[in-house]
């Protein structure tokens, strides 16, 4: 079904403007993007695609001036039209790093099935579930920074927004039976609120890498090395810092210095290729590598109150019960960084208190007394 979509590839700044009026001519429209996170270290949007109409386009960003995309992100903007997507907190983000855009009008349908109970919420599962559409699932790991994308590529991009339309319908007269739509448009609200965060490099990063914390003396100090080398060089050549070394080849290298390029080419995950391109200057790195941060022992976590530990056994069979009966998953309920806080209260909280904690909308409705008499 999906390869009968016949998507427009849009690669020019003249045809924005008329997509974007054909979007707020219909009042409805449904977008997805496509980025090279897999492929780059300075990820970007690489694809935008928009089903309007029973019509699909895939834009091609890249071609386009960013100026050029002010048009559509204006529609994108008013919120008395509606944008479809499927699970978009990673799409907003990147669009408001990259453009300063920002949604509006969103209907998500991961989040109206989530609020319906389903198992599965990714689009896959729900089209097929639905519909008895199976997406072609070939280039879900696909460079999308390429360029040129084959036919199938751009196919199989469009595919992600073609069916939204009719899945939010559906999704949505069921949500509307349950008398939880307005628990969807909160929770729309709030994820339009999400925005990009640039998070600076910290020196002790390489500490992430499992087995790294295992290193003492000059092995910690090789491994620190040769994160700090793997990251520029995965800079200079815009590529993931695993495309330039594996964790586990690193991890070994940083405990038993190969001698020579000859035994370098041996270890597991490096061919010559990386020996060719990268062999002396690692040799050279791992003969007399940079001091890595003083090892400090993790600090270890407070042991809880007593009490509060109580309360929070007591929250979480309520949230749970609750959960159950609504046939929803509890931590969609509430989460439970929002039950520690609320536990903190202690016995004497009110309905009030709990909407200090964080515990808002339609959750304070639907647990709030049962939490306020739980705490007691």
């Amino acid at each position: 079904m999906t390869d009968a979509l016949s998507p427009l590839w849009i690669d020019n700044p003249g045809a924005i403007g008329d997509l974007a009026d054909r979007c707020r001519n219909a009042g409805v429209f449904a977008m997805d993007t496509e980025a090279d996170s897999l492929h780059s270290y300075f990820h970007k949007v690489c694809l935008v695609q928009i089903s309007v109409a029973g019509e699909h386009a895939v834009i091609d960003p890249l071609a386009i001036e960013a100026e050029a995309l002010s048009p559509l992100w204006e529609v994108c903007g008013d919120s008395e039209i509606a944008v479809l997507m499927h699970g978009a907190d990673y799409d907003i983000r990147v669009l408001d790093r990259d453009y300063e855009a920002e949604i509006h009008g969103l209907q998500d349908t991961q989040i109206m099935a989530m609020l319906l109970g389903e198992k599965k919420t990714g689009l896959a599962s729900l089209l097929e579930s639905n519909f008895d559409i199976a997406l072609d699932k070939r280039h879900q790991r696909a460079d999308w920074g390429r360029r040129p994308l084959t036919e199938s590529m751009v196919t199989y991009a469009a595919a992600d927004t073609a069916h939204l339309a009719a899945l939010v319908g559906l999704l949505r007269d069921r949500l509307e039976a349950l008398g939880r739509w307005q628990w969807a448009r909160e929770d729309f609200t709030r994820l339009e609120g999400v925005r990009h965060k640039s998070v600076e490099r910290e020196p002790r990063a390489f500490e992430r890498i499992k087995g790294v914390n295992a290193l003492r003396g000059s092995a910690r100090d090789r491994a620190f090395t040769l994160v700090e080398w793997r990251e520029a060089r995965a800079q200079a050549r815009d590529l993931p810092p695993f495309k330039i070394l594996g964790n586990q080849p690193l991890l070994q290298m940083a405990q038993i210095i190969p001698e020579g390029p000859k035994a370098m080419g041996k270890v597991p995950g490096i061919g010559p290729r990386f020996v060719g391109r990268y062999g002396k200057a690692v040799a050279e790195l791992l003969s007399e590598p940079q001091e890595a941060p003083e090892w400090q022992r993790p600090p270890r976590r407070p042991p809880g109150d007593p009490a509060t530990k109580k309360r929070m056994a007591k929250l979480v069979k309520a949230r749970d019960a609750i959960a159950e009966g609504l046939e929803i998953d509890g931590a969609v309920l509430c989460p439970r960084a929002t039950m520690e806080a609320v536990a903190e209260l202690g016995e004497r909280a009110d309905v009030r208190a709990l909407e200090g904690a964080g515990l808002t909308g339609w959750r304070l409705g639907v647990v709030g007394e049962a939490f306020v008499k739980a705490l007691k």
